[in-house]
């Protein structure tokens, strides 16, 4: 990373930023060009390592890649302008976090299924229904595992406590 002045490193702070956000971007490898696709998720960190879920259809041409080539690099990112005012000597803010790892399918009969499930709802503030459990089998989870040392979060304003995560509002 070029300006070292805007790395955010701790993982607290790295998961307010990732908490404030709701779309993952996935970069998959694909010829001639990368092949990047939006996806809702959620997210945990285990020891050294940070694990993003998400969920789509059974097939696709993003699983029939990354079953070819399971390296992916995610990134989830929010900008606020801040037009004509000025907030500490800047126009505006971002935060981001940018992340590669091996992304694997979850296989229903697994027991961490249903666990990566709940944390792709509760990342979108929601929780199980009852009329959650019959569409599960029609649904694929998949799991991005990604090592500490390959993740790391950016901002214009490098916020130092949870509480400065938040874009400032006037």
């Amino acid at each position: 990373m070029r300006r070292k002045d805007r790395q955010v490193t701790d993982r607290a702070l790295i998961s307010g930023m990732l908490d404030m956000i709701e779309i993952l971007h996935i970069a998959i490898k694909d010829e001639p060009f990368p092949y990047i696709v939006p996806v809702n998720f959620g997210y945990e960190w285990t020891d050294d390592k940070l694990i993003f879920y998400f969920h789509c259809a059974k097939e696709g041409k993003k699983l029939d890649l990354m079953r070819k080539d399971p390296h992916v690099t995610v990134n989830v990112a929010s900008f606020i302008s801040y037009a004509e005012k000025n907030y500490k000597g800047h126009r505006h803010d971002y935060r981001s976090v940018t992340a590669s790892g091996i992304a694997e399918e979850i296989m229903p009969d697994d027991e961490s299924f249903l666990h990566a499930h709940e944390l792709l709802l509760a990342h979108n503030n929601r929780r199980m229904q009852p009329d959650d459990y019959p569409v599960m089998p029609q649904i694929s989870i998949w799991q991005i595992t990604c090592d500490a040392d390959k993740v790391w979060g950016k901002a214009e304003i490098v916020p130092r406590t949870l509480e400065e995560i938040p874009f400032y509002k006037f």
